[in-house]
């Protein structure tokens, strides 16, 4: 392959002459390169005509020096000479003026700060571990690691709605996939999965629990000083220092304060080079108070934090207000603790995944194409009498040859939801509700609906105390202000895409935990994403009660796949990712095994629904593996095509 430089910009003119010339030799070959008085090797792929300047420029950009501090040395005869830069590389040649072909890590006087011990502040833990950076500390208030999602926000009976394969702390090109653990794990499993492996890779002993952070303050220099970094080619805001405030907790909070200060501890001061910060799922239920409440004579909730004794639903009607993810998972909560029926209502429905396209997206690795998702929706849809094309987050061209698709909720995976709307136990209303009497709730079309319960599951927003603590007036990307010093990432919301590479989470967490790394052991490269022109912005939206730091999918992909374009060598070591997705996912999921248990699940939820008092029987399971091996097929082939164009 050629060797391909980031840019003419300060080449010389003899070589922008020579790329006119013709012709040259395009015969593929190897170059081996040796680092001067060393052992290491480096063999590269090249054409015959690859110049000595090339190869100068491309180990520049792979170690971020200037490619002036080079020589290149080949053997002739029985004498050694330099090569000009004008010459076509030698076959094998020696280099002096680095001292490596690994480039050398940055190393900051203070600790790297983490705050969070959820899912992806553990794995990011595990990624410096991993890569021997040890100069961190995780920050977290809790007394036990898990995070805010399953300590605080799941109930005891809730589980992964995704497959276990692609959500797993041990997500990694080099762990074994977890042992002995549920295709769905529930809360339980999942926080002892959390601790274990953390006591397994060696993190408690860098998390400091019990902690909660009160408060960062960022010493600067002047502002003038700050303005000259920023006019700068090289780092900006490279003097600041972070000074954390930490405050105890007794670590028994439910995550509305974590008993911040109940030890009576004083606090402390502590400086950080970096602060990287997880906050996790979106934790305040966006609020709508309904007209008539106070006279409805049964139990109301936001389902959240276990504010709500599911055991009330049993031989209930339930009115489950929105169609979002949170829904879907209050819908089997419900159906688990027998409740006789339940409505769904929402002013328009979002798409739902069952589980077998969540785990064919997830087993991919190329992502699946907009009218591929559809079409492996339809034999569930199918069941229900609902056409997917038609909902309102699906946009298409007349033939349907490309969708995209974009809705403010991310996906509802579980079969449940299709296997209860089937049977009748579950519908959706599309409907607005007017107002609410004992019991009752009376919707805009003149439809009046029995219920003793009603969970308010109108989605979630985030919290602003994240942006004050991190200091956020905009957000670049993943980073507050453009400072690649401050790392702030919760999972984007919603779905906004034309193809679609996952439904989980660690695949993503995998990508999150390299970029923070990468730039501040690298801090030279990230002038080349804050200037790029690639970098989504998001400021904070007071109206809409959104932060800064919530940002959409559309944000989150723009920001990955510009540092991608922006970062040759972030884009290198992520290649391979597809395949590690699909290897891990088939080692815990293998195709035949996964579907028989989504059929076992589907035949069990029937009988338990048919137990309830169903009013329609129980339809069979309507993905076969002649139906999942074709569109796999079907992907491929069209991976196949793409390659060829």
């Amino acid at each position: 392959m050629a060797l391909a430089l980031p840019g003419q910009e300060g080449a010389p003119k003899w070589f922008l002459d020579d790329l006119k010339k013709q012709p040259k030799s395009l015969t593929n070959t190897t170059c081996e390169l040796r680092v001067m008085g060393t052992d290491e090797v480096l063999v590269c792929p090249v054409k015959q005509s690859t110049t000595v300047f090339e190869i100068k420029m491309f180990l520049a950009m792979k170690l971020g020096c200037d490619p002036g501090i080079m020589s290149v040395i080949m053997k002739q005869g029985c004498s050694w000479r330099a090569q000009a830069d004008s010459e076509e590389i030698a076959r094998k040649v020696h280099v002096k003026g680095i001292k490596s072909f690994k480039r050398e890590k940055h190393k900051w006087p203070n600790p790297i700060a983490i705050i969070g011990t959820g899912h992806a502040g553990l794995r990011q833990a595990m990624f410096f571990i991993k890569h021997k950076e040890f100069n961190f500390v995780v920050y977290d208030r809790k007394a036990l690691v898990g995070g805010t999602s399953w300590i605080d926000q799941a109930n005891t009976t809730s589980k992964l709605q995704t497959e276990l394969g692609t959500y797993h702390l041990q997500y990694d090109e080099d762990n074994p996939v977890p042992q002995n653990m549920s295709t769905w794990p529930s809360t339980e499993e999942l926080l002892k999965h959390f601790r274990e492996v953390s006591e397994e890779y060696g993190i408690m002993p860098y998390c400091k629990m019990c902690t909660n952070i009160k408060e960062i303050k960022i010493k600067a220099g002047t502002k003038s000083e700050q303005v000259a970094e920023m006019s700068q080619k090289g780092i900006s805001w490279a003097t600041q220092t972070y000074t954390l405030t930490l405050e105890p907790t007794d670590g028994t909070g439910d995550g509305r304060g974590d008993n911040i200060g109940a030890t009576g501890a004083p606090c402390e001061d502590v400086d950080h080079s970096a602060v990287i910060m997880y906050p996790g799922n979106l934790t305040i239920p966006k609020r709508c108070e309904l007209t008539g409440e106070d006279t409805f004579e049964g139990d109301i909730s936001y389902a959240i934090m276990n504010d709500f004794d599911y055991s009330k639903v049993k031989g209930k009607q339930v009115a489950i207000l929105g169609h979002g993810a949170f829904a879907v998972e209050n819908l089997r909560t419900c159906l688990e603790y027998s409740c006789r029926q339940a409505y769904m209502i929402c002013r328009r429905k979002n798409l739902a995944c069952p589980r077998v396209v969540s785990w064919f997206i997830n087993q991919s690795v190329n992502p699946i194409s907009g009218p591929l998702t559809m079409k492996s929706f339809l034999p569930m849809y199918d069941l229900l009498g609902f056409d997917p094309w038609a909902y309102h987050s699906v946009y298409t061209n007349e033939k349907r040859t490309n969708v995209t698709i974009n809705q403010k909720s991310r996906f509802g995976i579980g079969d449940v939801y299709f296997v209860a709307n089937a049977m009748g136990i579950c519908e959706v209303v599309e409907d607005e509700i007017k107002r609410i009497s004992p019991q009752h709730v009376h919707m805009q079309s003149g439809r009046k609906l029995e219920a003793q319960v009603i969970l308010k599951l109108y989605g979630f927003n985030g919290n602003f105390d994240v942006d004050r603590l991190m200091n956020v007036k905009s957000m670049m990307g993943f980073w507050p202000d453009e400072d690649f010093r401050r790392y702030l990432i919760a999972e984007p919301i919603g779905v906004n895409a034309t193809n679609f590479g996952g439904t989980s989470f660690s695949p993503g967490v995998r990508v999150w935990v390299e970029f923070s790394a990468y730039f501040l052991w690298y801090p030279k490269d990230f002038p080349n994403v804050r200037d790029s022109g690639l970098m989504p912005t998001h400021s904070a939206d007071p109206e809409l009660d959104r932060p800064a730091y919530v940002i959409d999918a559309r944000h989150g992909t723009q920001t990955i796949m510009g540092i991608n374009g922006a970062v040759p060598a972030i884009a290198e070591a992520h290649a391979g990712l597809g395949l590690v997705k699909r290897q891990k996912q088939l080692e815990c999921h293998p195709t035949r095994k996964y579907l028989e248990e989504c059929r076992l699940e589907w035949e069990e939820y029937g009988e338990k629904l048919k137990e309830l008092g169903a009013p329609k029987p129980c339809p069979p399971y309507p993905y076969t593996l002649k139906i999942v091996e074709a569109f796999m097929k079907e992907n491929e082939d069209d991976a196949l095509a793409k390659m060829s164009r």
